[in-house]
């Protein structure tokens, strides 16, 4: 049985939610902003330096920044080990939101992964939520 300090409220599902979709939202920048700058020479793009030069990688950066908040708030109300096994959810968002908006491919086997961990995130969460409908 989950104690006092492993109750999740709304509020901090919201802070974890908000950081993952950050996140998702910044790694698909990011992405954009490579793409952009992929024409550049191989001796500009040694160190990747140059994929600052694009506004898509800004972009990226500010919604990290903003994931950052969202853990920080999230961690303030709830333990780590849980804050940080429900933020697996970016491995399905990631994968999910670059399939549907940018077109890359989903084979079975990465379907397959998206399932188990869908599945590890019912039995994180599970405990948690089941507390918090008690109170």
């Amino acid at each position: 049985m989950p104690t006092n300090s492993e109750r999740v409220s709304a509020g901090s599902l919201a802070c974890l939610g908000g950081a993952a979709l950050c996140v998702t939202v910044a790694e698909l920048l990011f992405k954009r902003g490579a793409t952009a700058t992929a024409h550049l020479p191989a001796a500009q793009t040694l160190f990747g330096i140059s994929v600052l030069a694009s506004g898509w990688t800004w972009l990226g950066i500010i919604s990290y920044v903003a994931s950052f908040v969202g853990w920080l708030q999230a961690l303030r109300r709830m333990p780590l080990y849980l804050a940080f096994g429900l933020m697996s959810v970016v491995q399905v968002l990631v994968p999910l939101t670059s399939w549907w908006l940018l077109g890359e491919s989903l084979s079975l086997r990465r379907c397959g992964g998206i399932l188990i961990v869908l599945a590890g995130l019912v039995v994180i969460a599970r405990p948690a939520m089941q507390s918090e409908e008690k109170l």
